[in-house]
């Protein structure tokens, strides 16, 4: 059994704004945007989708296969070294002569964030062959995060054919897919995982409402940021509590660890429910340190902080 996660291998330009986006934007010239945040630091650290999802399943006592690219260049040796420190298994990592991906972002006091990325390498397609797995394609769980456009057209269409369980994570991806090919990619999937922008974005996109997703998939989770997030299915919707933080000191990579949670939860069988507040818990981790993956825990810690939280058992994440 494996988990599969397939999604972008990046290096992230971290910047701080002491202020409030919207205290500098004028809404009324939204056509005419020119305007410079001055930020008082700026951090270099390793990220991407793929890589900060497997880096918190590591931490969870999983060892999940990375999809994704890197450059020959050293921001590419230098992310590949990080993940093989950790155990993982890069055969499907492929090298590409573009340069590895990069992403700055910029937060401001209040946690919203604006990015630029760069795809480079991201685009080169991977050799990953799904009918390759070893053992029955029901007991491994996958999910496909923003990377190269043609891995995730053909990773989703792969997993939904072989019968792989996947979650559909398009993410910054949205607006680069047109509504059909965003609602083929979601046909099939376990669940469509989104926050509250990438959800109208996506919506608005396929020309749906929430309520005709069901028609894709039986699960939508949309995340609120620190407001937690939410659970929607064909049977109505669930607001999930954000972790307990005694401090959020950067929110970058939330959202993948979120993800995380997600997928050891549904790893060991459990509810969907219960996945959800484990995502939480976990991302409570990430917002308490500076960068994607700059935060440690022990399964021990996420446990006694998830029950807390819930009053909810979880009987091993080892």
């Amino acid at each position: 059994m494996a988990i599969i996660c397939s999604g972008s291998l990046a290096i992230d330009r971290l910047s701080r704004f002491p202020g409030l986006f919207q205290d500098h934007i004028l809404p009324d010239k939204l056509d005419f945007l020119n305007i410079c945040f001055l930020v008082d630091q700026v951090e270099r650290v390793p990220g991407g989708t793929a890589s900060n999802i497997a880096y918190n399943l590591t931490l969870l006592g999983e060892k999940p296969l990375i999809v994704g690219a890197v450059g020959r260049d050293s921001d590419g040796q230098e992310i590949m070294a990080s993940l093989k420190s950790r155990g993982l298994d890069l055969s499907y990592v492929a090298e590409s002569d573009l340069p590895t991906s990069g992403c700055y972002a910029g937060a401001d006091r209040h946690g919203n964030q604006l990015i630029f990325f760069h795809p480079g390498a991201m685009s080169h397609p991977s050799s990953f062959e799904p009918k390759d797995l070893p053992g029955e394609p029901a007991a491994h769980l996958a999910i496909v995060s923003p990377g190269g456009f043609s891995d995730m057209k053909r990773l989703c269409q792969a997993y939904r054919d072989l019968g792989i369980p996947f979650i559909f994570d398009p993410g910054q991806q949205v607006p680069a897919f047109s509504g059909p090919e965003l609602l083929a990619m979601l046909d099939g999937a376990l669940m469509l995982i989104v926050n509250e922008y990438e959800i109208e974005l996506f919506l608005r996109s396929t020309g749906l409402k929430l309520e005709d997703l069901f028609q894709y998939s039986d699960t939508v989770v949309i995340t609120l940021g620190s407001q937690g997030s939410r659970l929607e299915t064909p049977r109505g919707g669930q607001h999930i509590l954000p972790g307990p933080v005694d401090q959020v000191l950067d929110p970058t990579g939330a959202g993948d660890a979120y993800r995380a949670g997600i997928l050891k939860a549904l790893y060991r069988r459990e509810e969907i429910l219960t996945a959800c507040r484990l995502g939480s818990t976990v991302a409570s981790f990430c917002v308490e340190a500076k960068g994607p993956q700059g935060h440690q825990f022990s399964p021990g810690e996420v446990l006694a902080r998830h029950f807390r939280t819930f009053r909810e058992t979880i009987s091993s994440l080892g």
